[in-house]
């Protein structure tokens, strides 16, 4: 019994998962690099996809509609651990940043932002006491960013085509931080409470083009800087077949400037600059039966409210979500999971460019987003 339903905890992470865009382009929420599976004891693979499609539309101030220009786009997460004489050691690999956006319409036709990344983590963990735990690792980090602004081409680019404005890429390299967590557990009531510390990574390599009116301008930036971030989880046993869950994250972004040489000197400041945040997911999964467990949640994040216009690239403030979630399990040994979570993106008033060449405010409202995830563990 207590099998089962620890399987639909393991699920957590790729089920709850519904706070996108609370924070920064965190992908999913309070589980963003979350290396708890680690806690666990025995040996198992775990695959997981989720596709996220958000719905994000406005009103120019210059009267016209804005279209929705976000992309579906999906992301797909891979961990792998073996328990060898009471040390558990993992290998992970996820996507814990992501976004797609061009927009269609107007000044704004064909500006916007894509957002790729990579995470692997090696990881252990080890009982140090009773009831206590300790695990860590190292983190690989990658992320690659490209912003147009064909507006910025001016008279000469009358299409806004992308080639005829102003473009960014960004690809930061391979960098290392670390993961560091602790856990007490309570085996008899299912009671875990974990803490785990991702550190931030400074992208000491990073490349950046630039490209305006066709002249490409590369640079290579020192103050890349990948956030850090705390996750801190509780679940704990209501029943013998009910199991309650809590998971908060907090992300300091506020390292994180995204800006060029030739953007500054167009007078166009800062490309892209998010400010920290919070998540939380509050949750119940329900034992069935001995093959399926169910789980149905809250979700909710918000970034730190500073009073000024959002960007342009991430037209909301906060967000809620509320989701629904199963496990099933096939044999002794293969469980495959499945979630859906519908999200409202919070209203938001962003600074879009006008005709005239300065910046207006352009109002977003009753906007939404969904989330499918779908998966499989293997134990073996």
């Amino acid at each position: 019994m207590k099998k089962n339903i620890f399987a639909a905890v393991l699920s957590i992470a790729s089920l709850s998962a519904g706070s996108i865009f609370a924070v920064g382009p965190d992908s999913s929420g309070s589980s963003t690099q979350d290396y708890s599976y680690i806690l666990d004891s025995g040996n198992s693979i775990s695959i997981s996809r989720f596709t996220n499609s958000p719905k994000v539309t406005g009103t120019h101030p210059e009267g016209y509609a804005i279209t929705n220009g976000y992309k579906s786009y999906s992301g797909t997460s891979i961990s792998a651990k073996w328990d060898y004489s009471g040390t558990v050691i993992g290998i992970s690999t996820g996507t814990p940043y992501i976004t797609d956006l061009t927009y269609k319409d107007g000044i704004l036709t064909n500006a916007g932002a894509k957002i790729s990344s990579n995470e692997t983590a090696i990881v252990a963990s080890r009982s140090v006491a009773s009831g206590f735990k300790v695990f860590g690792g190292i983190r690989l980090n990658q992320v690659k960013a490209t912003v147009n602004k064909p507006y910025l081409g001016g008279a000469g680019n009358p299409t806004f085509s992308v080639a005829g404005g102003y473009q960014y890429e960004l690809d930061t390299g391979t960098s290392t931080g670390f993961a560091l967590g602790a856990a007490y557990e309570v085996p008899q009531i299912m009671l875990r409470a974990s803490i785990q510390y991702n550190s931030e990574i400074k992208h000491s390599n990073a490349k950046i083009t630039e490209t305006l009116g066709g002249a490409a301008t590369a640079s290579s930036p020192d103050d890349v800087i990948s956030p850090s971030s705390m996750i801190i989880k509780l679940r704990s046993a209501l029943s013998p077949r009910m199991l309650a869950f809590a998971n908060w994250r907090s992300s300091q972004y506020k390292k994180l400037i995204l800006s060029g040489p030739v953007h500054t000197a167009a007078g166009q400041g800062v490309i892209y600059d998010p400010e920290s945040g919070t998540d939380y997911t509050l949750g119940v999964a329900l034992k069935v039966n001995d093959s399926l467990n169910v789980l149905v949640g809250t979700a909710k994040g918000q970034a730190t409210d500073t009073g000024a216009n959002e960007s342009a690239l991430a037209p909301f403030k906060g967000n809620t979500a509320n989701f629904i979630g199963a496990t099933f399990k096939i044999s002794d040994n293969v469980e495959i999971n499945g979630g859906y979570s519908l999200i409202t993106l919070g209203d938001a008033t962003a600074t879009v460019p006008l005709s005239t060449g300065v910046g207006g405010d352009g109002t977003y409202a009753d906007n939404k987003s969904s989330r499918v995830t779908i998966g499989t563990t293997i134990n073996f």
